[in-house]
This record gives C-alpha cells, structure tokens and sequence, in this order.
C-alpha cells in the first residue's frame, strides 16, 4: 500500500493504523469530498477462495455492511459510509473518529471512583441499548474499542466485528517475530459462553462489567483474566464472582451489580442493557444531580480522586521519591544556573529511562525518554522510546519513534531491526522484510533479524527463503532453539522431511519443553508414516500442556491410521473439551460416528464443524463438511444458517 493509491478509485491511502490477520485497517483521505476528510478503511483479502465461496462471502458482507448501516445512526457509533469489492478484497469505510482510545485512560494501578465507574458503565450501555434493539451483538467490546472523541468527550464504540466470522485463519505455527512475547489480554473481556460459539447480548453487558471492574480495582487484563480463570468465588467474602472486591473500594450495591454483569453463566447475568441500567438508575438516585450527570471519565480528575488501591496490591511509582527526587532536581537546576549544556541533561533522563525500562515500567520509561527528547532529541532516544512504545503494545507510537530514529541515523541496523518487528505486529510484511533487509546490510551480525525476516518470508510463500535466513541466524548462534523451529516447519513444508525432524529434533535438545516442537516433529513423522513416533511426540506434547487441545486432536488423526478408533474419539472428546470451537475434531469424530453407524451424532458433529469453519471463513472445511453432510441426508446438502449479529 502506497500513499500514491487510491482504494476503491476515492480513498487515498494514509497509513496502516492496525491488523488482525487477515485484515488490515488504514487511515485513509476521501478526495471526492472537500477538504479531504479523513476515513477508516478495513480490509479484508478474498484472494484463494473458489468461485462459489467467493459468491458467498461477498453476499454475506454485504448483508452485514448494509445491517450496520443502520447501526451507525447513532451518535456515539460510527457511520458506515460505503464498502466496495477492488483486487480480490472486501473494503469496509467508516467514519474517522478523533480521539483517544480508553485503553489509554485505564492505567495499571490506577483506580477511578466509584460514581465515576457508574457514569462509564451507564454511557456505555446507553448505547448498548441502541445496538441491541437493531438487533446487533458487538461481541469484541473493550477498551481499545472504546474512543473518548476529541471534540466532546463522549465515548463512542468502535471495532465491530463484521469480518469476524468470515476471516481467514493462519494455520502456520507461531513465530518468533520480536524481542518479546505479548499476550492477548482481549479475551479477558470476552464472556465464557462466547468461546462455546454462544451469541447472547449478555456477552456484551459482560464484557462491559469487566471493564467496570478493571476501573474499579485497577487491575491489568491480564490480572483479571488470571482471577476469572483461577475461579476464587469460593471462600471470598462478600457476594463475587471471581475475587475482585479485594482490590476494590467499592459499595455492596454497586458490587451486586456488575457481579451480575459478569456472572459465568449467561442465564446468571442481565439479558439486556435496559435492566442494568434501570438498577443503576435506582442505585443513583440518592446523589446530587451533578454526579449523576453522565460523562466519560477525566483522567487527570480521576487520578485526583480517592486514587488508593487495596493494600494487597502495590501500585507503581509515576513520580520521583526520595532521594531520586533530589538528584533529578540539583541536576535540574544546575543546568539552569550554570548552563550545563542540553545533552548532559538528556543523559540523566535517559538513565532515569533505562532504570524503569529495566523495572518493567514502559509508561515511566517513556515519560523520560520523552524529557530526554526534549532536552536534546538523538536517534538513540527515539530507538528506546520506540522499543518502550512497543513493550506497551502502543504500535503506531513506536514506528513514529523507530522511523525518526532511522532518518536521524541512517545508519543504525537496530532501528531498522525494530521497526520491522512493529511493523510485523501491524500486518505491514512487506515494509517489515525491506526493514529486516536493511538491518542485516548495516548490522551482519544482527541474528534475530535473520530469524525475522525468515518468519516473514514464510509468511509470504517463500519457504526457501525463509531456510537461507534461519541457516544464516544458525550460523552465527547455533543454540537458537527458534530458528530450529521455524527451519523445522520450512523444511517440511518443501518436502525435506528428515532435515525437518533434524532441526525439531535439535529445538528439543536446546529447549526440552518446548510443546511445539515435540508436536512438529509429530507431524513430520506422521507424513513420514512413522505414526508410533508421531504419537510418542503427542504424548510428551501433552503431558508438559495437558490444556493444549491441538496435540489430543494431532494424536487422535494417529490414532486414527492405526485403526484405533476407540482411542482416536477419547482424543477428539478431549481436544474438544479443550477447545468447544476446534472445527477439525468435530469433523474428524463425525465420520468415526458415521462408520460406527451413530449417523445422528455425525450430523450434529457436522452441522457445528460447518459452522465453525464459516465463523473462522474456512471455506474448504465448510464446503468439506457439507458435502458429507449431502452423503447422510437425502436428498440434498444441509445449509447451515449464519447466526445474526
């Protein structure tokens, strides 16, 4: 994507805001409109799909396009402008909304009051109210979705999932294309039922509840999700369902509250917005007017305000003390009495930086290296500042930084490297490989660029390619256990089995626990016809990850060659039991039912295979599971319907 494009013969092209592959979404210029006002594109690559799955698609997305149509007639909802079909994608155009996402407002260790929680919770479910009376379920509500607009303040609910159920899924194993591991804390505001394929718009007043609670108890994601999983309810005082309250001030009403919002179970919780905030209304009513007042949250008001967490919970620093205090002031005042020059004060911050970048504290990091910016902008600043952005996940940030770092040193390898890893992470394989290109040209010795640009050429098809990088990583460090990995996967993709099952074999040498390696080689084997061996890798996968669904399923199709059906179902059930939404093992049961003669449990095995691989926009597998569906009922195939939204 260039600047120079046009999408759609209108939108110029602006920049890559973010991707969830397979789409990607941009920033985009109208210019048949005066003064070129800016839009949101998202897009979605149909390239690969059959004629009749094509048609089907295209059918389906404009359906849901012209449903959310609707939808944003609301004011705190964006306009859906346009979608258009260009070069075998789907194109989707909304409106632009200036603003600030809320994930930005919800700090770690930073905790909002009470009344202020209310507000929030009533303002978003006002427009809940809206959504569902359409008849619409948003079903990815959190707080990146969440944009306080810039010219009002209100809160307004982007991200609406109208590729969800039609995007592709990459089956390639997972690599290792940045420094560090980001977790995906979206799925803690996701509700239980959602992962079993249920639609309820509980769901949303859930995923609403959670970000309640996150306000409340100042608590990460990620904290939340291990409290939800660990299922603490037992034992805890007071009426909850996860444990939260200990982190909390919060009153007893206002707990009952969004305890029910977020109760396990979606006949447990509010079935619609109106009832939540007909208890809030009532739970209100006894305040000053002015409280009551519904507007979005103001951080700086917010971190005035009875900002104490629970003593159980240390917050981190974000102002100096103590003695750190003193130093940064002499320094400070010493600059400006004796005019020390600019860049001696940078230093300082720069170190202050690093120490809390050391700490783990990216937000205090970054507010340094921006002091040291300030003082005496370098390109070593921008590069750390960048990698800080990056750590917090904050990827347009970091490829402003790590881009301004490039021009101010051309000639530094590490900002090129750290830039393809961004913009990796935003779904930009082009710009990613040219950047990890550019790294190794002026830094040879830059290993984990050769294992990037590797991850990303495998990524584009080019399986040789990818083999040249991870040897030449291994070259320089033959102990990178994920270069063995990924060559593993490369090699067997060209047909170059027993060099395959050689490097997994080393990736297990090097990391012994490593479940996804034992379960590549597995496969590997499997193609080889050893399928004892392969089995003998499922059984170490699972037992180092006995919650991992895939090795049961890989285990089950082994099983399978062997004639051991009775052993394959139990590894079916258990792959399911894992994962309620793994389409492949209610497919591969189905036709185990079917020889068994069970021909009404394979057709409910293969209704929801089908319809799982439609959510997923796995084409082949649902045209698959139709077709054996046509072979049990006569005499036609069984349309599977798609869920409204």
């Amino acid at each position: 994507m260039t600047v120079n494009q046009l999408l759609g013969g209108r939108y110029q092209f602006l920049q890559t805001l973010g991707s969830n592959s397979p789409t990607n979404t941009y920033l985009v210029a109208d210019t048949y409109l005066p003064e070129h006002p800016k839009r949101v594109v998202k897009r979605l690559p149909l390239a690969g799909r059959g004629k009749r799955a094509m048609q089907f698609v295209l059918l389906l997305l404009r359906k849901k396009a012209e449903a959310l149509k609707h939808v944003g007639s609301h004011e705190q909802i964006p306009k859906i402008l346009a979608y258009f079909e260009e070069d075998n994608s789907f194109y989707l155009v909304e409106e632009f909304i200036p603003g600030r996402p809320f994930s930005e407002i919800l700090k770690p260790g930073k905790t909002f009051p009470e009344a202020t929680v209310v507000r929030l919770l009533q303002e978003i479910l006002k427009i809940l109210l809206v959504l569902h009376s359409w008849g619409v379920i948003h079903r990815c509500i959190k707080p990146t979705n969440i944009i306080q607009r810039q010219i009002d303040g209100k809160l307004v609910l982007t991200g609406f999932g109208i590729f969800k159920e039609i995007s592709t899924q990459n089956h390639r194993s997972p690599q290792a294309t940045s420094s560090a591991t980001f977790a995906n804390p979206a799925l803690t505001y996701v509700a239980p039922d959602q992962f079993q394929g249920q639609r309820h718009f509980s769901g949303d007043i859930y995923s609403v509840g959670i970000i309640g609670i996150q306000a409340l108890t100042g608590l990460t994601a990620e904290e939340l999700g291990r409290l939800r999983q660990a299922g603490t309810s037992n034992g805890r005082k007071g009426n909850t369902t996860f444990g939260w309250t200990e982190y909390a001030r919060v009153s007893p009403a206002v707990a009952v509250i969004l305890d029910r919002m977020v109760a396990p179970q979606a006949k447990q919780r509010y079935q619609t917005a109106a009832e939540v905030l007909e208890d809030l209304r009532r739970l209100t009513a006894g305040l000053p007017p002015e409280v009551r007042q519904p507007h979005p949250p103001d951080p700086t008001q917010v971190m005035a305000e009875n900002g104490a967490i629970a003593p159980q919970r240390s917050s981190r620093p974000w102002l100096f003390s103590g003695m750190g205090a003193l130093v940064v002031l002499v320094l400070v005042l010493g600059a400006l009495a004796l005019r020390i020059p600019q860049k001696m004060l940078a230093q300082v911050y720069v170190r202050r930086a690093a120490d809390q970048a050391q700490q783990g504290d990216a937000p205090q990091a970054i507010k340094f290296y921006t002091q040291a910016i300030q003082a005496f902008p370098t390109s070593s600043a921008h590069l750390k500042r960048g990698i800080a952005h990056a750590e917090a996940g904050e990827w347009q940030a970091a490829q402003q930084d790590l881009t301004k770092a490039v021009e101010l040193n051309p000639e530094s390898g590490l900002a090129y490297y750290h830039r393809g890893n961004v913009r990796y992470e935003l779904g930009d394989r082009q710009n990613a490989l040219a950047d990890y290109t550019e790294a190794v040209q002026r830094d040879p010795s830059l290993t984990k660029a050769y294992v990037n640009r590797g991850s990303v050429r495998a990524d584009l098809g080019d399986e040789q390619g990818a083999i040249a990088d991870y040897t030449a990583a291994l070259q320089q460090d033959p102990n990178l256990a994920g270069a063995y990995l990924n060559r593993c996967l490369s090699r067997s993709n060209v047909g170059d089995h027993q060099g395959a099952i050689a490097d997994c074999s080393q990736a297990i040498e090097l990391e012994p626990n490593s479940v996804l390696a034992y379960q590549n080689r597995g496969l590997v084997r499997r193609r080889l016809g050893d399928t004892d061996g392969a089995i003998k890798d499922f059984n170490i996968a699972i037992r180092l990850d006995p919650d991992d669904a895939d090795p049961y399923y890989n285990r089950g199709i082994a099983r399978l060659e062997i004639g051991d059906t009775a052993g394959a179902v139990k590894d079916f059930d258990q792959a399911i039991e894992r994962n309620p939404d793994h389409p492949f093992a209610y497919y591969e049961r189905a036709l185990v039912r079917q020889e068994r003669g069970d021909r009404i449990g394979a057709i409910a095995d293969l209704e929801y295979s089908a319809r799982l691989c439609l959510d997923a926009g796995m084409v082949g597998c649902y045209e698959d599971a139709q077709f054996q569906l046509s072979q049990l009922q006569d005499p036609t195939p069984v349309e599977v319907s798609v869920p409204s939204q």
